[in-house]
């Protein structure tokens, strides 16, 4: 049995013998950080959100966009103010929850999601696409 502990004992001589990586190698480059950050922020908002509502709060300069559910505030502002060249006043964001449906005898689930209202500063506004 005494051969088990000196295996044991060269296990962790190997272990202790491991050089850690160098710091460069660890933290990501300057162009691998910027494209991160370019894909992350495309994934904030969804689209428009249409409905009564949200076209009656657009004459208060307010516009209600579906967001991804791990957005936030500020990401949602840079982002509007990005692709709109506007200037954003505030965010309010909102979970709706999922709701059940039931088609026939068949009970299921409709998908909750995210929606954010943004109020645009004084003398801006968002012109929306005519479908």
């Amino acid at each position: 049995m005494f051969w088990k502990k000196d295996k044991k004992e060269e296990k962790k001589t190997e272990i202790g013998k491991q050089e850690p990586a160098p710091l460069t190698q660890l933290r990501p480059s300057e162009k691998e950080r910027s494209q991160r950050e370019v894909n992350f922020s495309t994934r904030t908002l969804k689209g428009f959100y249409i409905s009564e509502k949200a076209t009656a709060l657009s004459s208060f300069s307010q516009y209600v966009f579906k967001v991804f559910d791990n957005a936030t505030k500020n990401e949602i502002r840079k982002q509007v103010e990005k692709s709109f060249s506007v200037k954003v006043k505030g965010v309010k964001i909102i979970n709706l929850p999922e709701k059940s449906r039931t088609i026939g005898r068949h009970k299921g689930f409709k998908k909750g999601f995210k929606k954010a209202i943004v109020v645009l500063e004084k003398g801006y506004s968002i012109e929306q696409a005519k479908a």
